[in-house]
Formats: C-alpha cells, sequence, structure tokens
C-alpha cells in the first residue's frame, strides 16, 4: 500500500467524504418495503451460495457470500432511513452510525469489510485467495445474516432517532 492508497482510505473511511458525493449518503424516510426487499435479495443470495459451493465456482462463492451479508446490512440501513448507492461508503457508515453507536457489533463491520476486500481483489485485481479463504468467508453467510436479521428485526425507534440524530451531527460538522 503506498502513500495514496494510504490517505484515500483515510479519507474514505472519514464520512464527510461520503456526504459529498452525488450517490453516498442522505436521509430518507425508513421504509419497511424495502427493508422486506433486502433481506429478500439476502436470502436469495444464501441460497444461490449454496449452488456455487456444490459447483465449486470461487469467484461466485466470494460474489454471492458479499452480497448476502451487503444486502441484509442494507435493510438495515432503510429500516433506518438511510440512503447509500456506494458500498464503500455504506460499509463506512455501518461503523460510524451502527458499530460507534453499539447498535451492531464489530464483528460485521469487520467481516463486510474482509468480504468487501476479497471480492474486489479477485475480480478487479485476479488475486488467488486460495479455496479455503474463501470458503472461510461463505460459511461465514448464514451466520452474519441470521445475526444481522435478529439485530434488524429489535432496533428500537430510539435506536434509529440516536442513529439519525448522530448522521445530522456529522453531516452539520461537515458543512461548518
Amino acid at each position: 500500500m503506498d502513500c495514496g492508497d494510504i490517505i484515500m482510505k483515510k479519507e474514505k473511511s472519514n464520512l464527510s467524504f461520503w456526504f459529498k458525493q452525488s450517490k453516498g449518503l442522505m436521509l430518507i424516510n425508513p421504509n419497511e418495503n424495502l427493508v422486506e426487499v433486502y433481506k429478500k435479495k439476502s436470502k436469495s443470495a444464501l441460497n444461490m451460495l449454496i449452488s456455487a459451493i456444490e459447483k465449486e465456482e470461487l469467484d461466485w462463492i466470494l460474489d454471492i457470500s458479499y452480497y448476502a451479508k451487503y444486502f441484509i446490512v442494507y435493510a438495515v440501513f432503510m429500516k433506518a432511513g438511510i440512503k447509500s448507492e456506494i458500498h464503500d461508503c455504506t460499509i463506512s457508515a455501518l461503523k460510524r452510525l451502527f458499530v460507534d453507536e453499539k447498535i451492531i457489533g464489530r464483528n460485521i463491520y469487520d467481516e463486510l469489510e474482509k468480504s468487501k476486500e476479497l471480492r474486489v481483489g479477485a475480480l478487479y485485481y485476479d488475486k488467488d485467495f486460495g479455496k479455503e479463504e474463501i470458503l472461510k468467508r461463505a460459511n461465514k453467510s448464514s451466520e452474519f445474516c441470521l445475526e444481522v436479521e435478529q439485530i434488524l428485526d429489535k432496533i428500537s425507534k430510539d435506536e434509529i432517532s440516536q442513529v439519525r440524530n448522530k448522521f445530522n451531527l456529522l453531516k452539520a460538522r461537515d458543512e461548518n
């Protein structure tokens, strides 16, 4: 990792960077219909993951495993009324808005971030992470999705307000 990569990684971990992106972070009304849509997408990806594992399609295993995790996390965003069309943005916001507020555990953030890194590395840079590492990520998918779905089902109105208030506070700081 060179100096430019370090600066870009630091910049992307700062939500103020994402507030400025046209498809970055924005508040919307919480949307239970979209919560259900993203839960279904996550379950569909988990179903497809079984087939990819059976066929030993390692690249597809990485993709599908990542998307199963990403979709269930995005359902949490819809529950809180936060929109983001950029994956790195969503993952940064997961940490700052949900993990730092102790609504979601750090393990969820770490697993999603690791899955994204593996997917991007394999897809764009043709990195070979080995069958063992790929299957390790895939085998965590069901448990990951179940854990996030349980959080999603239990998240309170107060916690949603807490997240939205932190969003507004961070955005206001950025604008000043």
